[in-house]
């Protein structure tokens, strides 16, 4: 089943410059992930009695067209396909006329309650449908580590109740706003449209927890690792969020000045 959903840019999903937040993106990414999984019949309250629940690994988001304020937008999302760990969950957004905005693709494990351990996906409650690509090209690729010794800017952040989900960790739309408030420090690029956004959810967040996070210019010359890996270039920045020198979380966003 392919979920479908129509929404509308508010007020409140815009940032100080007037775009779209990436939060906001992510946070309707989400809803129809959850709906549909509902749909589907693998939503929170069916997983939960089998003792398990669907978290977010990575993401890989393409934007083609910012959505402006007031404009009405379709969010779909659908079932793609089964790694050997994960589900692959893709998705898109169009205008009214059809006009395709944005595309991405996530990765999703099933987490053992009790144990905190990923299952494999035959461990589902139910079985669906995989729908395949669909004309979704972007992959949430792992981020290549990048070797540079001092960061462009970084900043500390607590994290507080409000930005916890069910699972009692930081929400993974809220990453977007360590993204935003990190990229909004003195000495960043001036960034007029964001292309491509990578995020690897490495470990959880939870309350209280004091997260240092990092920005990076990345050089042109910098070392990629497997294939696998998403590779860094010119025009990029590397983000990164830590604990108690534990990593939290990547993120790799490709621009235009």
């Amino acid at each position: 089943m392919i979920y479908q959903q129509e929404e509308k840019i508010s007020f409140y999903d815009i940032d100080a410059n007037g775009d779209i937040r990436l939060t906001a993106l992510l946070k309707y990414m989400n809803e129809a992930a959850w709906c549909n999984a509902e749909d589907l019949g693998v939503g929170m309250e069916t997983t939960i009695q089998a003792g398990v629940t669907f978290i977010i690994q990575r993401i890989g988001i393409r934007l083609f067209k910012t959505p402006k304020l007031n404009q009405k937008i379709i969010v779909r999302t659908w079932p793609a396909a089964m790694t050997r760990i994960a589900f692959k969950r893709h998705g898109d957004i169009h205008d009214e006329d059809g006009n395709k905005m944005m595309e991405w693709e996530s990765l999703w494990v099933l987490l053992d309650i009790n144990e905190r351990k990923i299952k494999r996906p035959d461990a589902s409650p139910v079985d669906f449908p995989l729908y395949g690509e669909m004309g979704i090209s972007i992959e949430a690729n792992k981020i290549a580590l990048l070797e540079t010794k001092e960061p462009l800017v970084s900043y500390n952040h607590t994290v507080k109740f409000s930005e916890l989900d069910s699972n009692m960790h930081m929400n993974n739309a809220i990453y977007a706003d360590l993204i935003a408030n990190v990229l909004s420090l003195g000495d960043t690029p001036n960034i007029q449209t964001w292309k491509e956004v990578y995020f690897n959810y490495v470990n959880e967040a939870k309350l209280g927890d004091h997260v240092k996070v990092d920005c990076y210019q990345v050089p042109a010359e910098a070392k990629v690792g497997a294939s696998e890996q998403t590779h860094l270039r010119a025009n990029e920045l590397y983000v990164s969020g830590a604990k108690s020198e534990k990593v939290i979380f990547n993120a790799l966003i490709k621009y235009e000045e």
